[in-house]
This record gives C-alpha cells, structure tokens and sequence, in this order.
C-alpha cells in the first residue's frame, strides 16, 4: 500500500472529482475526473486559480466562501455549485469539502469533492417549473388539491387549497379540520362522499365551506382512492374548486329564467285571456310557481265615486295581509310603492305595483317580494307584468267599445235592410204596372205620336229600374251580403249576351260596335258568369253613352294562366271624348260622374263605375282606366276564373267544313277585320281582309288567277262608295269566276227580299256573335243532306197552358193577365195566398202558380208550404214567385219555401215566357199538329235558320237531320251520368244538349237538359228519374215536331 500508484489509481477511479487547493484558491492536485468535469487537461491543472473556473458572479461567491473556510477552518457538504468550461458551457456539481493538514497539523490545503449535478440540476429546475405553473394553474381556476394519509390521519393541502379555505399555510391539518370547515347543513353530504372514497369509490360532490372570516363559498370536491397489494384504502387523494362564482351566475341565470319563464306564460295567458280580471288571477298563481315571491292582492278601480274592488289573487295563501294604504299611494302616485312586510322586515318588502289604461290607473297589484328592498331587476319584471296586464286591460276595453259599435252597426244594417226591403217592393209594385203596362199598351195599335209617348214612358220606368237596381247593389256589397257563385259558364255567351245587349243603343248613334273574345280563351270557366257580364255591360254601356261618332271595341283575352286558373283581361276601347287626368282619380267613387253635365245629358247615378270596382275586387282582379281628352279612353279590368276540368274546359272544336277554306273578309273598319281575321284563323280557315269594294273585286280576280279562289266572302254593308249589296252584285256579275257563299253583316235593318237579289246567301247582325258566326259558316259549307221545301213563316206560338196568379195589387193582376193572355193562356186569378190554397184544394188544375210573395192574410212562402203539404203523391204543380224584393236571400227563401223559380218585378214578358215555357213542359194538351210543333219549335229561331240556304236546302233542315240523328245518344250519354252518379258527366253531357237545343230553337228540350245541367253542378245525381223521364218525352215530342216541319224520314 505504500505504492504511490496505487493511490493515484484509487484517486482517479473515484466516480466524483477531487479537487486540492490552497488558501489562495490556486489548485495544487486534481484528479483526472475532475479535470474531464472542467473540460480541462489534467496536466493543466496544478497551478490553475480556482476563480478561472467561474463565471464573474461565481468568482465573487467564491471569494466570499474562500474567505469564509479559511477563517472558520471547517469544512462544508452539498453547496450547488456552478463552474464554467473553456468552450463557455456550464457543470453544475454538488461541493463537499474538507481542511487538509500536515503531519503537524497545519493546514496545507482544501480538498473539494464535486459530484456531477448538472442533469439533476436540469431536472429539479423542471420539477420546480412544473409545479409553479400548477400552482398558478390552481389559483388560475381556483381549485385547491389534498391529499389525506388515511393511515396515519395526515393531511396535505396546496396553498390554493389553503387560500379557498382561509387557513394559513403553516396550520397543522388533519381529518377534523377538514370537516369545521363544511357548512353545518352539508356535513352529512361531505361525510357520506368521504365513506365513498373510503370504500374504494372515486366521489364527486358539490357543497358548502364555512371560511374564518365567516363568508360562505360554493366548492366543488372530488377524491379517488388509493388501495394497498390487500385492497385496503391507505390514501385519498383529490381537488377542490371554488365554484361560488359559478354557482352564484347559475342561480342568476335560473333566476332570469323562471322570469323570462313567467313572463312568456303571461304573454300567452294574456293573448288568450278576455278580460283583466282573468289575468289577475292567473299572474297570481303564476308568480309563485317561478319566482320566490308571492300575491298578495289586487285593487281594481271603476268609477272614482266607488271604491276599489278587492280581489283575493294569492288565495289566501298569503302570510301578509293587503295594504290598501299602499295600494292606494301606488294609484295616486302612478309609480311603484314598496314597503317592508309586517312581522318579516328584515326580509321581505311588499310591493304596490300600478297597471295602466292609457294614462288611468285601472289596478294595482300587490305582492310580496323576499328581498329588502328589490332589486333592479325585480322591478324590471314588475313593470313587464304591469304592461301585460295594462295591455289585456286595453283590449278588454277595445273588445267593449268594439261589441258595442258592432251592435250598433248590426242595428243600422238591420234597419237599413228592411228600408231596403221595404222601399224595393213598395217602388217596385207600382213599377211593374207602370213597365207592364206599358208593355202591353206598346202591343196594341197607336198612332206614331202615342206611340212615342209609350216608348219614352216605358225608357223612363227602365231608367228607373236601373238606378234602383244599382243602388241596391251598392248597398249589397257595402254590407258585405254580395255573395259570388262558382259555376261552369260559357265565356263567349256572356259576350254575345253583352252585344245583344248593347248593339241596340249602338246602332242608334251609328257607332261601331265590335264584341270579341280571343282565340285562346278557353270555352268554358268556372266563375261568377252574372257578375262578371254585369262589369262588361256596366263599361260597354258608358263607351255607348259617352261616344257620339266613331266605334266601341270590347275585347277579352287571358292575361296569365296556371294550372288551376286564369287572370281574363277586358279592354273597353271607345273613340269617345276622352277623361281630364284630374277627373280620372274620382271616377270610381260612389256618385261620381268626370263631367257634372253627364246626368243631365245621359242620366245615370254615377254608380255604375263603383259597382264595378267592387265586383272586379270581388272577382279577384283589378280595374283601371287609360284616357286622354280628345282621343278616347280604355276601361280595362281582370277577373281571375277557374279552369274547368273534362270535356267542357276544351276550347271550342273546328270541324271539317271549316278547315282550310279560304274566306273574304270586306270591312271598311280595320278593328272589324282584325278581329274578324283572328276569328277565323282560330278556326283553321284562311282569311284575307280588305278594306274595300276595288280591293275585294281585285283580291277575287287574283285567287281566281292562282286557282285558289275564295269559298265565302263576308261583306259589310256600309262602306264608302260601295256597299256591300251593290259589291254582292258586282261579285255575281264577274263572268269565269267560281261563285263563293256570300254572307251580308249589317247594323242596321235590311229586307230579305235585298239579301235574296243581290245573290246574298244570308246575313248577321253586328256585333258579330261568335257562336252566331260559327253556325251560320257551318251552315254554308256543310254538305248537303238533300233538299226539302222551306217551312213557312209562322206566327207567334199559343202556349195553351192554364196559369193562377196570386196577386193583390189589381194593377199587377192586369199586367199579369195581359202578358199571359197574349202569349194563349188561360187565366185565373186569386187576392192573396188563402184563395190560392182553396182554388188549388179544389178541382181546380193549374200548369203553373205565378205567386207574389208579400200579400195580406197569407203570404206566397206560407200559401206555397199549405199547397205543397196538401198534393197528393206524384203531384207537384210549378210554383213561380213575383217578388218586388231585389235583396240577397230572397230567392233562397222561395225555394226553401218549395217553390221552383222567381222572377224580379216589375216583369218582363220575355221573362214570363221563358219561366212559363222552363216549367209548364208537356202539360199543354189538345193543340193541333200545326200548334204542337210551333209550341215546340222557337218561331223566330226557325225563321233566322231558315234564312240561310245553300245549294236549295236550309240550315234549319241540315241542322235539324244532324240532331235527329245525334240526340238519341246524347240521352243515352247523361241517363248513364245519372245513374253511375257521375256529376260532372251529367253537367257536360246536359250543357251540351241544351246549347244543341238552343241552336235550333228547341226551347223545351233545352229547358228539360237545364234542369238536369243544375242538378249536375251542384253535384246531385239521386233525384233524376223524373227529370230524365221529362227530358226523353221532350226530346220525342221535338224529334216528331222536326220530322214534320222538314218533312223527312226518320
């Protein structure tokens, strides 16, 4: 052991670096280990300064614990220490020290022990970061963290844990000092939490801490166990977080909720409630059930001469009692009272909360409020449920005012009513013996200045007729009784109607009058068909009256279409004196007319236009007016109408005799031959329009040249130069050129004997009627079936039915008996429903009753309800009202009454003939051959049809073959509608029987199918047999009356 090598080798094997050095920090021996620590030569190290090693604060340190060792001559162990390489990297190393001295005992040296720390240091600094950053971390979320040594009843705490529970950090803390600090009333929560982790259980509770200072924190504490190799529970572990913050923004929140809660619960009870009072009530119940709060009363205030009313909203379930002092502080102030609650002042106030009607105080509500005093929120509330109360109040209010103006209003309407009622059936009466009369005295022989008295009477009772009619369907539509139907109609015939119409007062000014629809309007709409004619004949009507020279063009076209509907747009063009724009604004006012002087040249009421308005609105379009002074004016409105599905919605089909046949047109009116053209090319044919007699001769002579020449010419009959007979003649006098069919369209009266010699097959009055038109070219160019002799000319039919009047006034009687006499019927009479009830009872036997129905001891609706309770079975004779009353419902009470059918006085002969022809049917007997087929064949339309001939054979008879031939299927076609109960069948397949009767002037065909058409469109197909047995004995009955009027074979 005394080889000094040896010991140099043990020094250099140990693991740490040993380090000599002397008083004055110079190094006098240094292991090899210790040199490779320095990142030294170990040759270098004798003699190196101890300071050479350290950065210039480790030098100074070094200095001082240099000076410090050399005056204590003790050694040290563990100092850190920080040394500093060549290269400039640092070595931490944990320095223990120790004095060397001689064998006399001085010392000679200090040897230094350094043990690498540098890794170690790295870490603990690691170490130290991690855990001030979850010591931010907790006192960041405020969440503390323990640990419990079950075994040995140790408890740590971190210092967040400390700083949420108040205690000092240096405060020895074990299992009961937990447990002081939990709030009294959730000890048994945290003790049964804490038995949880105890047996093994992860835990997680919410609950209350007591802190020194008294203030009371929400925690939220949550522990796992840790368990031994046994299963035994040595340690909890956990966290605690301060949640007071979040605890307290939660109850606000609830809070805000059950608020916002009542607050929507008062706004929806309040949408429904009808009166405050109910409210009251229910807020009374409500505010407890979402707030802590609770009612106490509510005072309600009528007049101020009586005291409030006092109403128990808290039902008694109140611990204070009202404070009509405070109630009555809040209502004269008009601002909220509160005051603290007898018995409860430290906790509870009771507020007086006032409820506004405008600026009056109609209630005020007490409740009772568990906070002293509430807050802002509070009254917040308070005054949110004080404005829903106060709005319930308003319309409670409203609801009166508006109950009591309804009943008002119902009591003027009903009174207006029954003046209407009244004043339209006593005008009336005497109107219709004034219009009757006047009828009947026009059908006797006068001389010309009689008869112009007459004609100017019978215009002045129409005139009158009209304005009472307009004013009565003003008021209609004022008080909201107008009622619109939805049925199926021909478009077109309400036109032609409106041109039959007008083209009378037309004419009589020499004015143009043209009537078109378009091509493209379907034939048949779903709709109002009276209302929307009566807008077209209000405004064709003005164009007539307010244009002195010039024409009158009405046109209908679809504006925009849809799968279930159409906008139909109608143009009234006039070339009249136009409309000054300030005037233009006011025309569809009740009672206006542009130019006062209107009345007093035209007459009228000025109501017409508003009618009109109304109606269009009603009907779903819109109405407007273009015009210009000077250069007339355009009246346009649409009506949106429905599309009617089937057979009947088609538009109207072409037949074979008219497609591609080339057509003349001769007009000196351009309107007429544009419309003309578009007509016919709507029917497949080809059309060229001239304006001339020169330019129709030299258009003949070019077809001719081209071989295409024309196979009618349609001719107007006033044009300048030439006229249209003498064009016919001209036309037939042309040598070499095929002969086309001639049609004359005149406005003005003109001799068949003048059609017949200037070659002229036929001729039609303007306005042109589409169906009139259509007709008469089939007619023309049908092939012929073979000739027959022409029938003469027959006089006015004799219906040969027995008719009973019921009627009290004696005027009316005459005019009654007057029309019915002259159209061959036997007449009685009866003074009022009794008589008419005892002359039914009897033997007497009656085809129709034409029944008044206001009469003295017995009206028409009772009389009806006796006659129809005393038939016997099978047996139902045709009831007919006369009623003077023009207002909605009239006609559903003659029918609910039982009876078939009313007519409006004062009544018109045409009209008595059309009911008398509808209802009598079959039941004349004991008529001739001759008179048989005149009662079932239209005279006038026979004679019309008649004048048409081509080739020696009429298109009476070439229509009459064509509907013997057809109508047997026709019957056969609606009995199978009825009885597969298919109504909309039955509608078209009687629509079209009756428009095939129509035609050919079978009115009681026609009458018979109509019956059947209305039972189709209101979708009834039960009740049929009798009515299709009717239609089969009509349809023999004018098969026979056809054969022998032809005088062809069946």
């Amino acid at each position: 052991m005394d080889d000094p090598g040896f010991i140099r080798r043990l020094f250099d094997a140990h693991p740490d670096g040993l380090w000599v050095f002397d008083d004055d920090g110079v190094t006098v021996w240094a292991n090899d280990h210790m040199a490779r620590m320095l990142g030294r030569d170990p040759a270098s190290m004798p003699g190196l300064p101890v300071h050479e090693t350290m950065d210039e604060q480790g030098r100074r340190d070094f200095s001082a614990a240099l000076a410090r060792m050399v005056e204590s001559g003790t050694g040290g162990q563990n100092i850190d220490s920080h040394f500093v390489r060549p290269d400039g990297t640092a070595v931490w190393g944990l320095v223990s020290f120790a004095p060397v001295v001689d064998d006399d005992g001085r010392r000679i040296g200090w040897l230094h022990r350094v043990t690498p720390y540098t890794d170690r240091k790295q870490l603990l600094e690691t170490i130290n970061k991690r855990e001030q950053q979850l010591a931010t971390a907790q006192q960041i979320a405020h969440l503390g963290s323990w640990e419990w040594d079950v075994r040995h009843d140790r408890v740590e705490w971190s210092d967040e844990m400390c700083r949420i529970f108040g205690v000092q950090q240096a405060t020895e803390i074990d299992y009961l000092t937990y447990l002081e600090r939990i709030h009294v009333d959730d000890r048994d929560l945290a003790l049964a939490a804490l038995d949880q982790g105890l047996h093994g259980t992860a835990f997680d509770f919410d609950h209350r801490i007591m802190r020194p200072d008294g203030e009371v924190r929400w925690i939220r504490g949550r522990g796992i166990p840790d368990v031994d190799e046994t299963g035994t529970v040595w340690r909890l572990s956990g966290t605690a977080q301060d949640t007071t913050a979040v605890h307290d923004a939660d109850e606000q929140a609830a809070e805000a909720t059950r608020r916002l809660q009542l607050l929507q619960q008062m706004a929806e009870v309040a949408n429904r409630a009808t009166s405050l009072r109910e409210l009251l009530f229910i807020a009374g119940a409500g505010v407890p059930m979402n707030t802590s709060w609770s009612a106490v009363a509510a005072y309600l205030y009528g007049s101020p001469a009586e005291p409030p009313e006092l109403l128990d909203i808290g039902r008694d379930q109140s611990p204070v009692p009202p404070d009509a002092e405070l109630a009555e502080r809040a209502r004269a102030t008009g601002e909220m009272a509160v005051r603290a609650a007898p018995g409860l002042e430290e906790t509870h106030s009771i507020v007086a909360m006032p409820v506004f009607l405008a600026d009056e105080v109609v209630c005020v509500v007490e409740l009772l409020a568990d906070e002293v005093p509430p807050d802002e929120n509070s009254h917040r509330l308070l005054s949110q449920i004080a404005h829903q109360l106060g709005v319930v109040a308003e319309r409670e209010r409203s609801a009166s005012e508006l109950a009591e103006a309804r009943d008002a209003a119902m009591e003027a309407s009903r009174l207006k009513s029954e003046f209407l009622a009244t004043m339209s059936h006593e005008i009336r009466t005497p109107m219709n013996g004034v219009i009757g009369l006047t009828d009947l005295l026009l059908r006797t022989d006068l001389d010309e200045h009689q008869r112009r008295l007459a004609e100017n009477l019978q215009g002045s009772g129409m005139t009158l007729l009209g304005i009472i009619n307009d004013i009565l369907d003003l008021s209609k539509i004022e008080s909201g009784k107008l009622e619109l139907e939805a049925a199926d109609f021909d478009v077109r015939g309400v036109f032609d109607q409106v041109a039959s119409l007008l083209s009378g007062p037309a004419h009589e000014k020499g004015l143009e009058l043209v009537v078109a629809c378009d091509p493209d309007v379907p034939a048949q709409l779903r709709g109002d068909s009276v209302r929307l004619g009566q807008v077209v004949s209000n405004l064709g009507a003005n164009a007539v009256k307010f244009t002195d020279a010039g024409e009158v063009v009405i046109a209908a076209r679809i504006e925009r279409a849809s799968s279930r509907d159409v906008v139909l747009r109608v143009d009234v063009t006039d070339t009249g004196v136009g409309i000054d724009p300030a005037e233009r604004e006011r025309l569809f006012e009740a009672f206006t007319q542009a130019d006062p002087s209107t009345t007093r040249r035209h007459g009228g009421t000025g109501l017409g236009l508003t009618i009109s308005r109304q109606l269009v609105e009603a009907l779903g379009g819109e109405i407007w007016v273009v015009s210009e002074p000077g250069s007339g004016s355009t009246f346009s409105f649409t009506a949106r109408l429905g599309l009617v599905s089937g057979s009947a919605a088609r538009r109207l089909d072409v037949p074979v005799q008219l497609r591609g046949r080339h057509v003349l047109v001769v007009d000196d009116n351009a309107t007429n031959r544009l419309i003309l053209e578009h007509q016919l090319a709507a029917w497949h044919m080809r059309p060229l329009a001239v304006d001339s007699a020169e330019a129709a001769l030299a258009a003949l002579q070019d077809a001719r040249w081209g071989r295409d020449p024309f196979e009618v010419v349609l001719l107007d009959l006033r044009m300048p130069d030439t006229d249209g007979l003498e064009l016919a003649r001209q036309i037939g006098a042309l040598e070499g050129l095929p002969q086309p069919a001639m049609l004359l369209l005149t406005s003005e009266p003109v001799s068949r004997q003048q059609v017949v010699d200037a070659g002229i097959r036929g001729s039609l009055d303007k306005p042109i009627r589409h169906a009139e038109l259509h007709e008469t070219l089939l007619a023309l160019l049908a092939p012929r079936p073979g000739t027959t002799t022409s029938a003469p000319a027959r006089r006015r039919p004799a219906l040969g039915v027995r008719v009973l009047v019921v009627e009290d006034n004696p005027v009316n009687q005459l005019v009654a008996a007057g029309f019915l006499e002259d159209l061959g019927c036997a007449v009685d009479l009866a003074g009022d429903g009794l008589e008419a009830v005892a002359l039914l009872s009897g033997r007497h036997s009656y085809d129709v009753v034409l029944m008044d129905c206001r009469m003295p001891r017995l009206d028409g609706f009772d009389a009806t309800r006796r006659i129809r309770k005393q038939e016997p079975p099978g047996v139902r004779v045709p009831i007919i009202a006369m009623t003077a009353s023009a207002l909605e419902g009239v006609r559903e009470r003659c029918l609910e009454a039982g009876m078939d059918d009313y007519l409006t006085k004062p009544v018109d002969g045409t009209e008595v003939e059309r009911a008398l022809r509808t209802w009598a049917g079959s039941t004349a007997g004991g008529a001739t051959e001759a008179e048989a087929i005149i009662g079932v064949l239209d005279p006038e339309r026979v004679r019309m049809l008649e004048g048409l001939v081509k080739d020696g054979t009429t298109f009476f008879e070439r229509t009459a073959n064509s509907f013997i031939s057809r109508v047997g299927e026709q019957v056969v076609a609606i009995r199978d509608a009825a009885e597969s109960r298919n109504a909309n069948d039955l509608l078209t397949t009687a629509h079209q029987l009756k428009g095939s009767a129509l035609n050919l002037g079978l009115p009681r065909v026609a009458a018979a199918a109509e019956r059947l058409e209305s039972l189709g469109a209101a979708g009834r197909t039960g009740d049929t047999k009798a009515l299709l047995d009717d239609l089969a004995a009509e349809v023999e009955i004018a098969v026979s009356a056809l054969v022998r009027a032809t005088g062809s074979d069946r």
